[in-house]
């Protein structure tokens, strides 16, 4: 299966899950706002699909979260028109290296 990467793909609204919500804040201590915050990111990267989505129906967004001054990961999945808010956690090295090279790609074709 192909994977897409996106630059920028605004998300209009989440619905959280109150499950996802606590599930987020205890494993990962990241809020819905800052992970909306990363969605919102002008400079988020968008997987589209998720590579380790097991039903392919999710995106991971890797995007700046401003409060939490960090790039966050977030998963959402798209349905019936709706984007609902399935996880968010801080960056590791590797996501880290996804944004930062997007973001120098980008800057490289700007030019």
């Amino acid at each position: 299966s192909v994977i897409q990467m996106y630059y920028t793909r605004c998300v209009a609204e989440v619905e959280w899950d109150p499950e996802a919500v606590s599930h987020m804040w205890e494993r990962h201590s990241v809020t819905p706002s800052e992970a909306e915050e990363a969605l919102s990111d002008p400079d988020a990267i968008y997987l589209m699909p998720d590579p380790a989505s097991r039903s392919g129906r999710s995106d991971r967004c890797i995007g700046w979260s401003k409060s939490r001054e960090q790039i966050v990961v977030v998963i959402i999945v798209r349905h019936e028109g709706r984007v609902y808010g399935a996880n968010a956690w801080p960056a590791n090295d590797a996501h880290v290296g996804i944004y930062e090279g997007g973001r120098a790609d980008e800057h490289r074709h700007s030019r």
